[in-house]
């Protein structure tokens, strides 16, 4: 009876050992510096077929407000606005960008023109889209972050990166990643995309990445709503 009541107990205490080992949280990506999870988790989302970006970016000290869906055969749209007032819609195709102004941002673009140009550009544009071709010096700018190869290339071989925290992006669990430049957070289950971004500097950038391998729908304006830049309609 005693050796029942011995072999019972180790039972018991190996099945509670069990229990406690099966409750801690299991390293995410084992055997993977941080540095390698992070390269791991750009090139994932560099090869999904969408995604959308939401967030902050700066340059040069203004800060643009974003909401864009990308696609990776070059399709994007979605909206931005910048801390001068106003926001922008977007639509990309493959061969022309698409850029829609609302009011304010109309008077903000026109405030330092003489006042018959002003109230023309104002009457051209109001409820219209701009076209311009992809190729125009002045679409890079618009629209730098509807290129996703550029907005994730510095994220790439970021130094000195490091695992920590286990946490929740938008109700996906991700780990985190700490680097000199900023803090990373990937995707832990599945495939292991970036999820959110959040860097100091000169250049701050706080963005989101979700909807990712949703589809993205582009519909072109009607001509009878666009407005050509390159030979001002």
């Amino acid at each position: 009876m005693h050796t029942a009541h011995r072999l019972l107990g180790a039972v018991a205490l190996t099945g509670a050992s069990l229990g406690l080992t099966g409750c801690l949280p299991a390293e995410p990506f084992p055997g993977r510096q941080g540095s390698q999870v992070l390269n791991d988790s750009v090139t994932a989302l560099r090869g999904a077929s969408t995604f959308t970006v939401s967030g902050t970016a700066s340059k040069d000290g203004v800060t643009t407000q974003v909401n864009l869906s990308i696609s990776s055969t070059g399709e994007c749209r979605g909206t931005t606005s910048a801390q001068r007032g106003g926001a922008l819609d977007v639509v990309r195709t493959r061969d022309h960008t698409f850029i829609r102004s609302d009011e304010a941002s109309i008077l903000a673009l026109t405030k330092d023109m003489p006042e018959d140009e002003a109230s023309r550009a104002r009457e051209e544009l109001t409820g219209r889209w701009m076209r311009m071709e992809n190729t125009a010096p002045s679409v890079k700018g618009l629209t730098a972050l509807c290129d996703r190869d550029g907005l994730l290339r510095e994220i790439y071989s970021v130094p000195y990166a490091e695992k920590g925290a286990l946490t929740k992006i938008d109700g996906q669990e991700a780990v985190t990643i700490n680097t000199t430049q900023g803090v990373f957070h990937v995707a832990t289950k599945g495939e292991p995309f970036l999820l959110k971004v959040t860097t100091s500097g000169p250049n701050p950038i706080d963005l989101t990445f979700t909807g990712i391998n949703q589809p993205v729908q582009v519909d072109v304006p009607a001509d009878k709503d666009v407005y050509d830049a390159d030979d001002n309609g």
